[in-house]
């Protein structure tokens, strides 16, 4: 190394050329080195002399760091540069190098999407490594604790030089990374009937719904008989194997609607999960529940029980929606909203002042806004003007919400309103605005 640097310091010439100016640039780097900056950072300098001598240096003590550093040169825009990290890359290309190999992987994933130079032979050195039969319990076991592409690429690698893959498949499908449980599916598909359904009859305990429906479809044409599987599947609290499965139960003679009915005939559900499939199927089939289920749905300490029972609860079950009103969860409050809005104002009218009147002011303004807008908006400004006359302590309060509310309006279409009540509470409106209890700007908007 130093008589390298004695070269390049022999070389000097009155600065005349780029180049000149980019060696003696470089010999002034490479004087601190050690303090500020290592060989790694080096590696990357904007100075081709100065990667030159970062990259010599990294070839002379090895190491994974310096490993990862030399796969990033050998993308270097210099060709002499990529020379000698391609050099120093052979040192690395054997089992035992196993540890800086595999912390290299993500840099050897990346380096194969760069074009600079063809890297096909220095990355099929790297993977038939990895495919070493010595080393590959340790690859395996790295592979189960990966994420992302690099697990993606060596289960990849595993399954190209494994004879018998069955052990690595069934890792494969309990792996914490989907997209390699996604690509295990497939792969099953290849091995003897018999080994690819007892490994998918495994995989459908994993989680993930949009793996368990890759699954479930894969495993569905080699069963027997696949009632068992179906009438599982009809019951599961995800949507989409509900969904699959009420698509290939007819074809199986199931009865989906006897499958629910089945069901509702034992006792009740304890665990979430199986709450979340009576609900759902039986809010898919249109069927109502019996009100004791309902109920004990609606009060369950699973939230997203209690969303679910919002969506099944049926027209005739309006105490219970106008209760779910009061739920603490702000998703289960905006569902139960929804299910309001298509309700006949005569019908909710009632319950919706009384909730209002007793929890205005406790109310969040989301919730108050929400709960407002459940009334026609003409009934909006009724409500408003109704309890500035019930609370005239408070009058100032009730003022700023009736100027707010017709700041708000834009195109006033209420076909729920009469004229003559509407003409009634115009009125109100202007005899406010003209004693400047509220903004007429903001009255004329909507009068």
């Amino acid at each position: 190394m130093q008589s390298w640097l004695d070269r390049l310091k022999n070389k000097q010439t009155p600065v005349s050329t780029w180049a000149d100016r980019r060696r003696n640039e470089a010999l002034e780097v490479l004087a601190s080195v050690g303090t500020d900056t290592t060989w790694i950072e080096l590696s990357r300098h904007y100075n081709g002399f100065v990667r030159e001598v970062a990259v010599r240096e990294l070839c002379s003590h090895p190491s994974p760091e310096a490993l990862v550093a030399l796969i990033d040169r050998l993308n270097d825009w210099v060709p002499q540069i990529r020379d000698l990290a391609t050099a120093g890359l052979e040192h690395y290309l054997s089992p035992s190098h196993l540890q800086a190999l595999l912390l290299a992987v993500e840099p050897l994933i990346a380096l194969a999407a760069r074009r600079r130079a063809d890297h096909g032979k220095t990355l099929h050195a790297t993977r038939t490594v990895l495919q070493s039969p010595i080393i590959r319990d340790e690859v395996q076991a790295n592979f189960l604790t990966r994420q992302g592409k690099a697990a993606r690429y060596l289960f990849e690698l595993l399954l190209e030089s494994d004879p018998a893959p069955e052990a690595l498949l069934r890792n494969a499908l309990a792996h914490r990374e989907v997209t390699v449980r996604l690509m295990a599916v497939p792969a099953c598909q290849l091995l003897p009937v018999v080994q690819t359904r007892r490994l998918l009859l495994e995989a459908l305990s994993q989680p993930s719904a949009k793996f368990r429906v890759c699954v479930l479809r894969a495993l569905l044409p080699l069963l027997d008989d696949p009632r068992p599987v179906l009438c599982e599947a009809l019951l599961d609290a995800s949507p989409s194997i509900r969904n699959l499965a009420r698509w290939a139960a007819p074809s199986s003679k199931v009865d989906a609607a006897a499958v629910l009915a089945d069901r509702l005939k034992q006792d009740l559900p304890i665990r979430k999960h199986d709450w979340l499939g009576v609900l759902g199927l039986a809010a898919e089939l249109n069927i109502e529940l019996e009100p004791q289920w309902l109920k004990q749905a609606l009060h369950s300490t699973y939230l997203t029980v209690r969303h679910a029972a919002i969506n099944a609860a049926p027209d005739s079950q309006l105490p219970e929606l106008l209760r779910a009103l009061d739920d603490p969860s702000d998703k289960v409050f905006t569902a139960a909203i929804a299910r309001l809005n298509k309700q006949p104002w005569a019908l909710v009218k009632a319950g919706l002042d009384a909730k209002l009147d007793r929890d205005w002011h406790d109310l969040s303004a989301m919730r108050r806004s929400a709960l407002l807008h459940l009334r026609p908006l003409w009934q909006q400004a009724a409500y408003l003007l109704a309890r500035l006359d019930a609370e005239p302590a408070l009058q100032a309060f009730w003022l700023r919400q009736l100027n707010m509310w017709c700041d708000r309006q834009y195109q006033m279409v209420d076909p729920v309103t009469s004229k003559a009540e509407r003409a009634e509470l115009t009125e109100r409106l202007r005899a406010l605005a003209v004693r400047g209890l509220i903004d007429s700007n903001n009255v004329a908007r909507v009068v």
